[in-house]
């Protein structure tokens, strides 16, 4: 076993939160030190965007769009690059407590604590009305626009999209440490990965509604990234793809993630890396814009910036994945409704209506929809077959009993699994329910989800709640320490899209971050070290805060708010 696997298994062992002692953390709320929620890069020239608001019943519809197919493709263009990110990373509302004070501003991507560390970027060609030549550019999400980081050749963008299909954009994803630190300690590198996969997800849905295709492009590796992205420093990235700034432990540094290409659907893209001749050029780039301090004094925290190192991502290295063919199961009907509405209009439920009930049909077609299947968004855009599982608790579905069930994601996984689990009964729950679920056990279990998830009311007045285990070990020995945070992302992206279906039954969700993560083990029989709980998430019918108000999402509400 690597040093560096090492460095992951046994960082993950020391965040676990129990009854008795929770991961380290900061002592107190150090709001003196409250990291600024938007990064800008001053000196760098501003081009503003679109702001595209959907209109009532406008289309594409959310069912069909979410098949590859179904709605054609978009030229690219000012208008779509703009429509692109105003629904995958833009700001969705503001809001402010009733009685005054400081708005602060909700996003279509949702964030752990609304810290937003998860920073993104636009690498594309000339594009008209936006770029007459080859770009990098950092999105400004209050701004709403494209801050131009670099300028490039055409033949590096040539050589760049040699192996992309026509209409092709990069979009590069980073992570700012600090941000999540400041609030959740040594926790927090656990939710800057989840809080990316959300994001994936949120620009694969948004790629969706445009007839175009996100694709992960995972054969990047991160020290070529940090080039491309201009998040390494002049002397260029270490060996471990993070800059010097970053290797000397500066909280808030850019850590950079991954590489998405964003195309029409129809095409795939496959074996991608970066061409030596492009490296070259962009080790020589001059960067344009100095980025803020977002603290007066952030506070490095070492085993964070440790598992940076640990888990970059050699060149080269990818987990493809063999589609199963899993049977479609019941076929669900979808109220009509506008995927781009739906996306706009998510929030994260603070508190749920512990009296109301959601359908059965509701309940089966969101568990659905988070089974990757060919040509579906947004699980179209990992490379890697699915390996969280999901162990759900229902508290109250109409004509669905009470109790403890589970979605198989991955077929591989019903042997090893029901092998551990083997105190449940494994009972399939008859018409209807998606391949793969099974009811555990029958009971009520709304004190335990409530417990386990950190006494969270939340976890237990929903309709359903859920924890997302996956298979760790195994899977990292397998790929290597790197494959962690995309363990990660893959539950942040099942979290986004039960966010969207939650919205498109008309409830709402909320992903939960703390947990009891050895007590949700023992309570699912989950005795080993093979698979862990990762995420949790509850689903229900929020109910409204008193006295808060809720301001447009642009233009940005004045300093006095």
């Amino acid at each position: 076993m690597s040093q560096e696997l090492d460095v992951v298994l046994a960082y993950h062992q020391a965040t676990k939160h129990s009854f008795a002692r929770m991961a380290p953390g900061p002592k107190m709320m150090d709001w003196a030190n409250e990291p600024a929620p938007f990064r800008r890069f001053r000196g760098a020239e501003l081009v503003e965007l679109a702001r595209p608001e959907p209109s009532p019943g406008e289309g594409p519809d959310y069912y069909l769009a979410l098949s590859e197919g179904n709605v054609p493709p978009r030229p690219l263009s000012f208008e779509t690059i703009s429509q692109l990110l105003f629904d995958s990373l833009a700001i969705s509302a503001w809001r402010r407590a009733g009685g005054g004070g400081a708005a602060w501003a909700l996003r279509t991507n949702p964030s752990s604590g609304n810290l937003h560390p998860t920073e993104g970027y636009l690498i594309s060609g000339p594009i008209p009305g936006l770029f007459d030549r080859p770009t990098v550019a950092h999105y400004a999400p209050r701004e709403h626009a494209l801050e131009v980081r670099g300028r490039f050749s055409e033949t590096a963008w040539r050589d760049m999209a040699a192996a992309l299909p026509a209409g092709s954009v990069l979009g590069g994803f980073t992570s700012i440490p600090w941000r999540e630190s400041w609030k959740y300690g040594e926790r927090s590198f656990r939710y800057l990965h989840l809080n990316l996969g959300h994001a994936l997800g949120a620009l694969s849905f948004a790629s969706a509604a445009l007839g175009w295709r996100a694709t992960l492009l995972d054969g990047v590796g991160t020290g070529d990234l940090a080039l491309l992205l201009g998040v390494s420093n002049e002397s260029g990235a270490g060996t471990d793809g993070l800059s010097r700034a970053s290797r000397e432990v500066d909280p808030e540094s850019e850590v950079p993630d991954c590489l998405v290409a964003v195309h029409p659907w129809g095409e795939s893209v496959s074996g991608y890396s970066i061409p030596e001749g492009v490296v070259a050029e962009f080790k020589e780039l001059k960067w344009h814009g100095r980025s803020d301090r977002l603290s007066p004094g952030a506070v490095a925290w070492p085993l964070v910036d440790q598992m940076a190192k640990s888990t970059a991502k050699p060149a080269g290295e990818v987990a493809l994945r063999a589609f199963d063919q899993m049977a479609e199961g019941t076929p669900f009907s979808y109220p009509p409704s506008s995927l781009r509405r739906i996306i706009r209009q998510r929030r994260s439920a603070i508190v749920m209506d512990p009296a109301f009930s959601m359908t059965k049909d509701d309940f089966f077609r969101t568990l659905a929809r988070t089974l990757p299947r060919r040509g579906r968004f947004p699980f179209n855009a990992l490379p890697w077959r699915a390996e969280a599982d999901l162990a759900v608790f229902v508290h109250r579905v109409l004509s669905l009993d009470r109790g403890l069930y589970i979605l198989i994601r991955n077929p591989d996984h019903y042997d090893p699994l029901r092998s551990e689990m083997r105190e449940f009964e494994w009972k399939p729950p008859g018409y209807g329910s998606p391949p793969g679920f099974y009811r555990l056990a029958a009971g009520d279990f709304r004190d335990p989800s409530r417990a386990l998830s950190c006494g969270q009311k939340i976890a237990s007045d929903g309709c359903f709640s859920l924890f997302m285990i996956a298979r760790l070990r195994g899977a990292l020995e397998e790929r290597g320490p790197w494959f962690y945070n995309r363990l990660l992302w893959e539950c942040g992206t099942v979290g986004q899209t039960l966010y969207l279906e939650a919205e498109a039954s008309g409830l709402r969700g909320c992903g939960i971050g703390c947990f009891f993560d050895d007590s949700v083990s023992a309570a699912l029989g989950l005795a080993g070290t093979e698979f862990l709980p990762l995420y949790s998430f509850a689903v229900g019918r929020g109910i409204p805060l008193s006295r808060m108000e809720t301001l447009p999402a642009y233009p940005a509400p004045g300093p006095d708010l």
